[in-house]
């Protein structure tokens, strides 16, 4: 009726919320139709001013309108009307918010934020003391004017007995407003009769209302303690209502201890989880990342769901729909529209991704298959049966987090059948500590053992077994002893070797993981109960030469070997006795491995603790940290990295680089090129430099190694004993030199080779 009346009469209407108390909505609209005539809009704009209550919507829409028409001066003009009706009914509020409307129409200049600040005080025009709070809300600086009011509104509520909380000092009771000196006192939780300046405190204090959670808790704390324990899930929602949106770390951070005991957050956050589930209205993220948020109305994965992700451009976005889609769903109203647009976004995603990110591109590829959905082709996403070819296999399972790796592998073989099983085995020999180990298990399960024993063994035999096969055999002694029996010296001497070699990443853990285990009795016992006397004496001094452990670390395992056969005691005496008559040296490498430390050192820093700390932030998302494995070897792995950083650090500060130009070269040692001639007219050349300088084609060695030490200071001519794999054998030292040019170059960044002499 309102609106057929305002056509005729050539009104429009100005649809805006009833006011609370007005039932007659027809009558109340009818009321405020707005002229189009501008020569009728006073008259009409006057009659509303004495409505009770105000029509507020369609007066601030005409006013809105009339500088867009030209009609500047007429919009302030009525818009000082409109101020003046609700500053004399009091409605501070409504008051504040028409300056603000207004001022949107002028420049931001200081003459016009003085008239704002002028009117705002005319709004307070029965207290100099609400006045002179104007000061302290930010009109004169460069404060956006709606936030000047949101300031003005909070000094203006701001009394004794008033709740408030501070980022800094907490929750806390105003104690006293002075608006003279501008201070107001407060007693926080962490810091009583607190004085703050009334700028600050428009800026920076949170007022809280009855029904906020900090609030209940000062007020009512019986029956808040009595609401944890009967309903947490009452009390999440509570704490949203109250703090806004927020991740489970900052809901727990926010309840821990003043509201839960820190002993029962467990039981507490399983309760709470639990009861929120069927809770259509508040959002609990399946990502311990994002955040719990309350909502408007219920989240339903139906047609909105549906087209929001339609528009979705970011690749991990779409991964994290689909997430969400796999773990609810039971929530999700499929039609062929909605599988079609899944389908679209994944295919999307894969194409995004390609071989340039592996990780997504498997991730949407398994999505789309957990969805029962087909892809499109597309030539820029590979087909599954690619990913059983080697280099691809590789980069994709390095490139995969812990979590999704036995999906992968259970998806692939799902895909590939046998030929999974067959791309696993070539490139077993390149996997990384947790790739290798789900690796092995769906070999096993497979019936793949006869061709693992084969490549073990052949890693064994040929020295080329790596960290991460030593440390899986180690770790399932059962295998180690069918599939390379007895290897014992073999494999304990390629361990130290495999402990000195320069690692990072997951091999870096394996590596930490593998040393831990050399240092324990048990291990020891192990490997050398079936050395005999010689090997066992040449195992005690690759050890006590060898950088692979910390000086500290080396002596416990000294003492241990010690400890299991007593008789070694004297071969530490001897070579103690040895390194005393020796002349004293300062620690040198070459300035290559000097650098490489150093870059070692800088990347650890800048590039794999930050990384670290990210993948610990992302590991948290994945629920519950007590059973969280992505979080525990992110950790695991922190560690392993503060580690190796002071290590690194402790390392560089002991040893010096040099050249090595001008050493003697009559007597075999630092420096120098020896040959040495084996009574079966074999001959071998090595070249001793540094502590840390090695390169088996090349013949380089450390001066710390078992063979550096057994011909130093010997000269051309003597007959010695130089370790081996058999023991101790007899040799001459045919020759002394100085450093071949192809060492040089190698020193200076370059490679070559030694030639034999």
């Amino acid at each position: 009726m309102a609106l057929a009346l305002g056509r005729r009469r050539g009104y429009v209407v100005a649809p805006y919320p009833a006011p609370a108390g007005v039932e007659n909505n027809e009558l109340m609209n009818a009321h405020s139709l707005a002229p189009v005539d501008p020569a009728q809009q006073e008259e009409w704009f006057l009659l509303q001013l004495e409505l009770q209550p105000l029509p507020l919507q369609p007066l601030w829409a005409v006013l809105d309108a009339l500088p867009a028409a030209g009609r500047l001066a007429q919009a302030d003009s009525w818009s000082e009307l409109l101020l003046e009706t609700l500053a004399g009914r009091r409605q501070r509020a409504e008051a504040f918010a028409t300056i603000a409307r207004r001022a949107a129409w002028h420049p931001d200049t200081p003459v016009q934020r003085a008239l704002w600040r002028k009117l705002a005080q005319g709004v307070l025009q029965d207290s100099r003391e609400q006045q002179a709070l104007t000061a302290h809300a930010g009109f004169e600086g460069a404060v956006p004017l709606p936030e000047c009011f949101r300031r003005l509104r909070l000094l203006l509520a701001l009394a004794p007995g008033v709740l408030c909380r501070d980022n800094t000092w907490g929750f806390g009771v105003v104690q006293k407003v002075d608006t003279f000196y501008g201070r107001v006192t407060i007693d926080f939780e962490k810091k009583r009769s607190h004085e703050m300046s009334l700028a600050y405190t428009a800026e920076a204090l949170e007022l809280l209302t009855e029904d906020h959670l900090l609030a209940r808790q000062h007020r009512r704390p019986d029956d808040l303690r009595q609401l944890v324990q009967a309903q947490p899930a009452e009390v999440v929602r509570l704490a949203l209502r109250s703090f806004g949106a927020m991740t489970v770390d900052q809901l727990q951070q926010r309840l821990l201890p003043g509201i839960v005991a820190a002993g029962d957050w467990k039981r507490f956050w399983d309760a709470a989880r639990k009861g929120l589930k069927g809770d259509p209205l508040v959002y609990v993220p399946a990502k311990r990342a994002e955040q719990l948020r309350l909502l408007d109305r219920a989240l339903a994965r139906d047609g909105d769901w549906f087209d929001a992700l339609a528009g979705e451009r970011s690749v991990k976005h779409i991964l994290d729909r689909t997430d969400e889609l796999i773990k609810n769903a039971v929530s999700v109203t499929w039609t062929e529209g909605a599988r079609a647009v899944v389908a679209g976004r994944l295919a999307f995603a894969a194409k995004g991704a390609g071989t340039r990110h592996l990780d997504q591109l498997a991730r949407a590829l398994m999505n789309a298959a957990a969805l029962g959905l087909t892809l499109p082709a597309d030539e820029y996403v590979p087909a599954v049966t690619a990913f059983v070819q080697p280099e691809l296999l590789v980069k994709t399972l390095h490139a995969l987090p812990a979590r999704l790796v036995t999906p992968f592998l259970e998806w692939l073989g799902a895909q590939a059948g046998a030929a999974a099983l067959d791309g696993l085995l070539a490139v077993l020999p390149r996997l990384e500590q947790a790739a290798l180990n789900e690796a092995l298990d769906l070999l096993l399960a497979g019936g793949r053992e006869e061709a693992c024993t084969r490549i073990f063994q052949r890693s064994v035999n040929m020295q080329t077994a790596g960290v991460e096969y030593l440390f899986w055999l180690f770790r399932h002694p059962e295998r180690l002893a069918a599939w390379v029996p007895g290897t014992w010296p073999v494999l304990a001497n390629l361990v130290v070797t495999e402990l000195e070699k320069e690692a990072g990443g997951e091999r870096l853990k394996a590596q930490n993981q593998l040393r831990e285990l050399t240092e324990q009795v048990a291990w020891l016992r192990t490997v050398m109960a079936p050395m005999n006397e010689a090997q066992r004496h040449l195992f005690m001094e690759r050890i006590k030469t060898s950088p692979a452990w910390p000086l500290v670390d080396r002596r416990g395992v000294l003492g241990r070997m010690v400890h299991l056969y007593p008789e070694l005691a004297g071969v530490l005496v001897a070579k103690a006795a040895a390194a005393a008559a020796a002349p004293d040296r300062p620690a040198v490498t070459s300035f290559r491995t000097y650098r490489e430390r150093q870059a070692q050192l800088q990347h650890i820093a800048s590039v794999e603790i930050p990384r670290i700390a990210r993948e610990i932030g992302v590991a948290r998302s994945y629920g519950d940290l007590s059973e969280n494995h992505e979080y525990k070897a992110a950790k695991e792995m922190q560690a392993v990295l503060a580690r190796r950083q002071a290590e690194l650090e402790q390392m560089l500060h002991a040893v010096r680089p040099s050249d090595f130009h001008d050493l003697p070269t009559e007597r075999a040692g630092l420096g120098t090129r020896v040959v040495l001639r084996y009574p079966d007219g074999r001959q071998e050349t090595f070249v001793i430099l540094g502590e840390w300088d090695r390169d088996e084609p090349l013949g380089i060695i450390s001066c710390h190694t078992g063979m550096a030490r057994a011909v130093e200071g010997h000269r051309p001519g003597d007959t010695l004993l130089v370790p081996s794999e058999q023991g101790e054998r007899s040799c001459v030292l045919a020759e002394v030199t100085g450093l071949p040019d192809a060492v040089r170059a190698w020193m200076d960044g370059a490679d070559g080779k030694v030639r034999s002499g």
